[in-house]
This record gives structure tokens, sequence and C-alpha cells, in this order.
């Protein structure tokens, strides 16, 4: 018996509302039959039936046609692959596969659902707070995005191919207004959730195999040496609170410590090898092992400031925010910077210890990186050491 393999998309208006329908798809393969709803509602003065598309011009009534020519095109990708393994192609089977695992028709927005509830049950663990934000804000972003585009509460994991990617992160840009690198970290948790579906066996493909978003990682910002000499000798008259922020600012440029873990230091983190103090922790964002040497100036803020008390915080400061606010203020005071934060004082020190020598495997360790290519980014060559590169070429030529 010859093989019959149909798509038709029809309204079903039946279900007409409001002079609104439900688009329907249809399947048909060798006399069997297999029939499931599009989740998009067309005007029912619009439907061409011989066509199977909505008629007319503007970017709405576009939008739906690339969706039913999306779904047309991967159910005709399965039945052919089907048909390349040999196995069985019935209409209720291509139909299993077309929205996921048999039996499964696993959406996207559930298996986000159950990611957020993973990281969150495991904050405080092995996961910030910070993370589960990030997936939920993720999470957000990408139902917005389903319905901006495909009018729709929800998308299929079947259904995800490199298009749909590639349109999210162009949505993000120029329809959230969000830079290059805010693409680039809210895609990462899409990525978490479909490369464990591909890996499940819920997906017979995983789009972001071909598929990569460019970081674009913005430029660090850091202090010279000279900025970083000037801030040390600023002093401030009548000024404790401001003093104490430059002080905290300080003892992050010696150390690399980032906020949190400033805010999380403790004396019993503190250990004394070869006569020299040691700072030995785990970082509070990842729970890297770390150490990192406390030079003089350390060791003076420490007497200065430090709570000796066992099971306290070694310092007794406020919130990132508010610090932030100050250290603004300290920077412009001071004249060295009208945008200092935390974050300048890590970069500052990965740039100073690569300017004096320090290998980029010591840095690494000091700052709690799992991956090199982190130090690299955030370890920036100094125009010094440039200049000091450049002289060695001189004294050659």
């Amino acid at each position: 018996m010859r093989n019959t393999f149909k798509i038709l998309f029809y309204a079903n208006k039946s279900k007409e509302r409001r002079g609104m329908v439900p688009v329907m798809c249809r399947i048909t393969v060798c006399g069997s039959i297999a029939q499931f709803s599009c989740k998009l509602s067309v005007p029912v003065k619009s439907w061409d039936p011989k066509a199977g598309k909505v008629v007319g011009k503007g970017r709405e009534i576009s939008e739906i046609n690339s969706i039913l020519d999306g779904i047309r095109s991967r159910i005709t990708v399965i039945y052919h692959e089907l048909a390349f393994r040999g196995e069985s192609r019935t209409a209720g089977r291509i139909k299993e596969l077309y929205f996921g695992k048999i039996g499964t028709g696993k959406t996207l927005l559930e298996a986000l659902d159950k990611q957020y509830e993973r990281v969150m049950s495991r904050v405080g663990k092995d996961r910030s707070a910070s993370t589960m934000n990030k997936y939920r804000i993720v999470r957000r972003h990408v139902a917005d995005f389903i319905a901006w585009k495909y009018h729709r509460k929800d998308i299929f994991l079947a259904e995800l191919d490199e298009d749909f990617l590639r349109a999210y992160c162009i949505y993000l840009r120029e329809e959230v207004r969000v830079s290059q690198s805010s693409v680039w970290v809210y895609q990462m948790p899409l990525k978490t959730v479909v490369t464990k579906a591909f890996n499940e066996g819920v997906i017979t493909k995983n789009p972001f195999s071909q598929f990569h978003v460019n970081p674009k990682v913005k430029e660090r910002q850091f202090l010279s040496e000279k900025q970083l000499r000037k801030l040390m000798n600023f002093t401030f008259p009548r000024m404790k609170a401001l003093e104490q922020v430059r002080d905290m600012f300080l003892f992050c440029c010696f150390t690399g410590l980032s906020f949190i873990d400033l805010k999380d230091l403790q004396i019993t983190d503190i250990v004394e090898i070869n006569d020299s103090h040691w700072i030995i922790s785990q970082r509070h964002k990842t729970g890297v092992h770390f150490q990192a040497k406390l030079l003089p100036v350390s060791m003076a803020i420490i007497e200065k400031y430090g709570n000796v008390k066992p099971g306290k915080p070694l310092f007794d400061i406020g919130e990132y925010c508010t610090l932030n606010k100050r250290l603004k203020r300290v920077g412009i005071l001071t004249g060295v910077s009208d945008n200092l934060t935390f974050h300048t004082a890590r970069h500052t020190f990965a740039t100073l210890a690569l300017a004096k020598g320090m290998s980029i495997e010591s840095l690494k360790l000091i700052l709690g990186h799992t991956d090199l290519k982190t130090t690299q980014i955030y370890a920036k060559i100094t125009s010094s050491r440039l200049d000091e590169d450049y002289s060695h070429l001189t004294q050659e030529f």
C-alpha cells in the first residue's frame, strides 16, 4: 500500500468566539489520523481554508503563518526521521514525538518552573539567592516572549529550535532592551533546562548544540597604581563613615575579595602560615575554595576595625547598596572616580597582581574561580605592563 502523508491546518468554526476561531492541525498517515490545537486563534474572516493559513498583511499575520510553517516543518522532519530509522509511522506516534517524550508533552515553562524549584531548594547550600532570582526573571522573560511572538501561554520543548533561541535573544535586545552581556546571562538558565531535557531523552535534538551567544563582556573598571595611592593617602576629616567605606574598599583591593565574601569574613578564616597571615575560606557565590595573603595594608585595616569574636563577622559593615552609594561619594571626593564600586576593587586587585608579575594560575586560586577563562576576563593588562614589555623589545632592537 502506498504511503500517504498529509498535514492540514483548519479553523475550528464550532468554537468561534467574537469572530475568532482556534487553529487545528490534522496529521494523516496511511489512513491514521491525529490532530491537536496549534494554540492559536485567528479572525474567521482572514482564514483561507484552501491555503491553510491566514491571508492579509501585517506583522501579526506574518508571525502566525510563520508559526504554522514551523509546525509543518517539525512534523515533516519527524516523519522522515522515522522513515530513515525504519520505524513505524502513524499519525499518533508522530504527534507524540512532536510533543516531546512519548506520553509527557512537557512544556518549556514547566521545565523552567521545576528547575527554579531545584535551585530554590539549594539556596544557602551550593546556590545563591541571586541565582534563584535570575531563574525567576528568565522565566518571566520567556513567558512574555512566547506570548509576544507566538500568542500562546506556553510552548512544548519539542518545538524548540535554533530559530526560537535566536528570536528570544533578539527579543531581549530589542524589546526588553537589555545589554548583550545581559542577553548572555538570560539565555544561560534556558540552556541549562533545554540541555537537561535533551540528556533525559525528553527531546531528540538539542537546539543549543549549534547555537552560541557572544557574551560581549564589558570592560572592567579598575584603578591604576597612582589612583590607588591617591585613595590611600586621602584624609577624611569628620567623615568616619566615608573613611570606613574607603578602608573596606582598600581591603578588597589588596585581597581580591568580593563584597559578600568581605561581609561573611570571620576571624576564624584567618590562619598563620610561615609567619604570614592568610585568608582561607570558600566563596559565598560558588562554594569554591580560595586563599589570599594578608599584606601589611590589609592587616592594619583588620587591627583598626576587626571584630575578633569567633562566630561574628570580622567587619561590621552595612548593606551593599548603601555602601556603594557612599563609595561613589568617596570616589568623587578624592577625585579618583565618579563610579567606584566594590566590583572595581576586585578588578583592581587582579590587574595589579598581573602587572606585578603574578601568574594567571595563582590569580585564579586567589579569586576562587573554577574556570581560567573567568580569570582572564577579570584580569586586564595595564598600560604600564605593556610599556614594560615593549621596553624589552626596544633593548633588543
